[in-house]
């Protein structure tokens, strides 16, 4: 399956997201991340009550050592930011607590929390024959490039807000890189902290089940730069968000990034929404690898299986600063050698 049929607006896309991004430096000499109410939310506690679709996602179980002064309610508000949720927790605990307005210092209570999507976009999602994942609303698709770092299939925003889109046949590697996910986010954390100082910030992670036992996995952080560096004023910052879901055949990664927009939830409805469909197909040979889907320049890092978003995002703002700069991208050995072939006629 060709990409190129799917794709129409790849210039007049790319230059509309470039000249929005010189206008907000022009304008804006610091460019916060802004907080604004989710655009796709996870709501917590009861299942909504709507006519449209749902999307449902438990959280890993967690341990919550009772303090003095605690409360059911401030507990779920901690832990999952809806004080409301205290029955819940009261249900999973109900071996150790009798009355809910009655919990002690050194009680250690099992939380696992259970939140849900409502999905707006479910009819109008990406339908690809073999998967499917739901497209944010007004959102198009199209191809997105700066300097070396491309994906060539992408949904993009309004302003800066782009989801580039990396669906592969699932690796051995890639579930045992997730397999523990503490522990691969000390790895990824690590690599953040070794090789971007200072850029890398905020950095968060997410875990959740769904129904079907699929795995939705989530990490977060604030990319920055200081624009002195390149002779300009004041800073420039935006939120980045990598979702990955791991299907029985499919890993389908997402790598996100916004300056005015709540892209965390954004990632997440998108990851979770992507399901495969493998009725009718020879399972022996089903691949999705011929789709021709890429996200590059790949960079190698401590998570084999997983895409350097580090390195992309890096490698993607960086020449978008540059050209705003007016700084000349550095040539490739091949590009000085025509150069000189060109300026003296050999």
């Amino acid at each position: 399956m060709g990409l190129g049929v799917l794709i129409k607006d790849i210039a007049v896309k790319m230059f509309a997201i470039f000249c929005i991004f010189c206008l907000v430096l022009a304008g804006m000499p610091v460019l916060p991340v802004s907080a604004q109410e989710a655009a796709y939310p996870l709501i917590y506690g009861k299942r909504p009550e709507t006519g449209r679709p749902v999307l449902e996602l438990w959280m890993d179980v967690e341990e919550y050592a009772v303090r003095s002064g605690d409360c059911l309610w401030d507990i779920a508000e901690s832990l999952w930011g809806d004080g409301r949720m205290y029955v819940e927790l009261w249900e999973q605990n109900k071996d150790l607590i009798a009355n809910p307005n009655l919990i002690y210092p050194g009680m250690t209570l099992k939380a696992a929390g259970k939140g849900y999507i409502i999905r707006k976009e479910a009819k109008g999602g990406a339908q690809m024959g073999q998967y499917s994942m739901d497209t944010p609303g007004g959102w198009t698709v199209g191809v997105i490039s700066s300097g070396d770092a491309y994906a060539n299939y992408a949904f993009s925003g309004d302003g800066i807000s782009c989801i580039a889109c990396l669906i592969q046949d699932k690796r051995q590697e890639t579930a045992e890189d997730v397999q523990d996910w503490e522990r691969a986010a000390e790895k990824i954390k690590k690599y953040a902290e070794e090789n971007y100082p200072g850029a890398v910030s905020d950095l968060s992670f997410e875990h959740y089940r769904m129904a079907n036992e699929e795995e939705v996995y989530l990490y977060s952080f604030t990319y920055g730069v200081d624009l002195e560096n390149y002779q300009m004023d004041g800073e420039f910052s935006c939120r980045v968000c990598v979702g990955m879901k791991l299907t029985e055949h499919i890993q389908a990664q997402f790598v996100g990034y916004a300056t005015k927009y709540d892209i965390e939830s954004c990632v997440r409805y998108v990851t979770a929404s992507f399901e495969e469909h493998t009725d009718g197909y020879d399972l022996d040979e089903f691949s999705v690898n011929d789709s021709n889907m890429a996200i590059s320049p790949e960079m190698p890092w401590s998570m084999d299986g997983m895409f350097n978003s580090f390195a992309w995002i890096d490698k993607f703002f960086t020449a978008l600063i540059e050209r705003v700069a007016g700084i000349e991208p550095e040539k490739s050995p091949k590009e000085n050698l025509m150069d000189k072939m060109t300026r003296t006629g050999k």
